[in-house]
């Protein structure tokens, strides 16, 4: 696992909207979440750039007093009237500061919803993308955190309109001056900034080499201390190893962060001898009309005050246009993930069967590739299931099995040929609606941490039925395990979310998993290889639970054990994408083909492995 640097992908950096867009976007969202947020910021953009303003005509106020004779009343008057503002003004700043700062947490808790609800709804098989995969995690970091890229919109936009607002209040009185001055102030500001950009370029073009060091780190930390790696890191000793990949990629990150630093730290001199020779020659200007009377003391305290302002608001400008820009490319990946294309249905269609009865199942022809393959995982596979029929799928690991249940479900869509539900292309139906028809149990399955009839029912407490959650952990066999816990159906399952969670076994796991299924209560059961963790007697046990239980339904069991689905009505054997056998049990083992072959080899790994066994005790 060694470090290299990685090219960036131009296809994982999303939509390219332009800065003004995204800015508009992200006023359009505030607009619609909380209008108030708008108000609140153009009242501190007035605040911010009055503030300054009197700050800086203060002393000329002052020595224009003193110069003209004014009693000590009429200067304390003005001292006042002045501090008094700016004292006001800047209260008023850090309150519409801090008050902006915690209202912004609305939107972007409307930001977050979006996000998880676009990844709870997204078509399925846009999880299984790339490129998708990528927009979503580096979208999440858009709009995690206090720290989230959307929230800058609510400091950096306002700072930049400040400095513009600022910028052209001292552009009027330094023209008073001469115009040259505002020329050569605006040209050296100019330089520092598209220095600045070169670096922000250099960033952009070089973040991929940063994000797979840090992908590469964020790996080993999660993992180093996950309770599922503890065992593997003990008994291979894979903690020298993790950690040495760590140090490697570390040292990769820190040599790409030195070469940002010389970046940052040759533009800092450059920056630093322009701002000299700026201060400089205006200073020496100003000097010059003083001497030559053509400004009093006043107006020159005035115009250093202005010059340094102006310079401030120029540096303001760019340094907030510079973040925009920055900015920019991580509110595209935002808006690209959430703009991903969704092509399943989910509005309008066709109606489903109203009856609620299972309902002939027909793949006509199916092939399916997955993006980036070489070949087709199933090819032209034709397949009929009769309403209640309790079909196994068996075949060896990799021949399409989880493919076919895939297809069957309708979470992804064939690339070629049509699989139809009651004579209709599922296509057609409205994907959420059809995906009421399937309950389904797979190997890798998702058990919020809530309680037990949480679970079951897959419900909040108010939503879910008591007596129907209790009969399915009956007939689960679960029932007897739930009434000794002390809380009962409402015990917390889970210890990471909750102190007095629980834990389940395997088999106990696989009980709830069923009563969930049942609950549910839908026409069509999937069982994808979720047993395929226990021993062949426990698996056939389980599966031989599931089909007592399915009765009158339709029931896919999916297994590469060829005994454990003997009890089904047809068994169709997987090979290569393709179904090369099809029939009962006995009549596939009657066959002799690769059926046959295939269950004499288990059969004879399992018989040498229970006389081992036996011969060891």
């Amino acid at each position: 696992m060694k470090t290299k640097k990685l090219p960036v992908n131009d296809e994982l950096n999303g939509t390219h909207y332009s800065t003004v867009k995204n800015i508009w976007y992200c006023i359009c969202n505030t607009a619609r979440i909380r209008f108030s947020i708008l108000v609140w910021c153009m009242l501190l953009i007035a605040v911010n750039v009055t503030l300054p303003v009197l700050t800086t005509y203060l002393p000329k106020v002052v020595l224009d007093r003193i110069s003209y004779g004014n009693s000590l009343r009429d200067l304390v008057i003005v001292v006042l009237a002045f501090t008094g503002g700016i004292a006001l003004l800047t209260c008023a700043s850090r309150f519409l500061t801090q008050y902006i700062r915690f209202r912004r947490f609305a939107a972007l808790d409307v930001y977050v919803g979006d996000h998880v609800q676009k990844g709870m709804t997204t078509d399925y098989r846009n999880q299984e993308n790339a490129v998708f995969r990528k927009l979503q995690s580096d979208s999440m970091y858009a709009c995690n955190g206090p720290r989230s890229p959307l929230l800058i919109i609510y400091s950096t936009l306002p700072e930049l309109l400040t400095g513009i607002l600022g910028l052209s209040v001292y552009w009027g009185i330094l023209s008073q001056l001469h115009i040259l001055v505002v020329i050569f102030l605006v040209g050296s500001a100019s330089a520092g900034y598209f220095l600045n950009r070169r670096i922000v370029q250099w960033m952009e073009k070089q973040n991929g080499e940063r994000v797979s060091y840090k992908q590469r780190m964020e790996y080993i930390s999660g993992n180093a201390g996950e309770l599922r790696s503890a065992k593997d890191i003990r008994l291979y000793h894979m903690a020298k190893w993790f950690s040495d990949i760590y140090n490697e990629n570390m040292a990769g990150l820190a040599g790409w962060y030195q070469r940002l630093t010389r970046k940052l730290f040759g533009n800092a001199v450059y920056g630093g001898g322009v701002s000299l020779i700026r201060e400089t020659a205006v200073y020496l200007y100003l000097i010059v009309l003083i001497w030559r009377g053509q400004i009093t003391v006043a107006d020159f305290v005035l115009y250093v005050g202005v010059v340094t302002g102006f310079s401030a608001w120029m540096d303001c400008i760019f340094a907030r246009l510079s973040e925009l820009n920055q900015w920019n490319q991580k509110v595209n990946y935002y808006r690209s993930y959430l703009e991903y294309p969704d092509t399943y249905r989910r509005e309008g269609g066709r109606p489903l069967p109203a009856d609620g009865l299972p309902k002939e199942i027909e793949l006509k022809n199916v092939s399916y590739k997955y993006e980036g393959a070489e070949t087709d995982t199933l090819h032209n596979l034709s397949l009929k299931i009769a309403p209640g029929e309790h079909l196994a799928v068996v075949g060896l690991n990799g021949a399409g099995k989880t493919t076919l249940v895939k297809l069957i479900c309708g979470l992804t869509d064939p690339t070629g040929g049509q699989v139809l539900y009651d004579g209709v292309d599922i296509r057609e139906y409205n994907r959420p609606e059809y995906y009421r028809l399937v309950s389904a149990v797979f190997q890798q399955y998702s058990i919020l941490p809530a309680s037990i009839g949480e679970i079951v029912a897959e419900a909040v407490p108010e939503k879910l039925d008591p007596a129907k959650v209790e009969q399915c952990l009956k007939t689960a066999g679960l029932w007897d395990k739930v009434q000794q816990l002390p809380q009962g159906v409402n015990s917390q399952v889970g210890r990471e979310i909750f102190d007095d969670g629980i834990e389940l076994s395997g088999g106990e796991t696989q009980k709830l998993l069923l009563a969930r299924a049942l609950y549910k209560s839908a026409p069509l059961l999937v069982l994808d290889e979720p047993t395929a963790a226990l021993d062949p007697i426990a698996e056939s046990e389980m599966y031989q639970n599931y089909s007592r239980f399915s009765g009158g339904k339709t029931a896919l069991f999916i297994s590469h054990r060829l005994a454990s689905t003997s009890f089904c009505d047809r068994v169709i054997l997987i090979d290569n994408g393709a179904i090369c056998e099809a029939g009962t049990h006995e009549s596939l083992l009657a066959l002799k083909g690769k059926y046959c072959e295939l269950f004499d080899i288990q059969a004879k790994y399992y018989r040498e492995k229970a006389r081992n066994e036996e011969a060891a005790e």
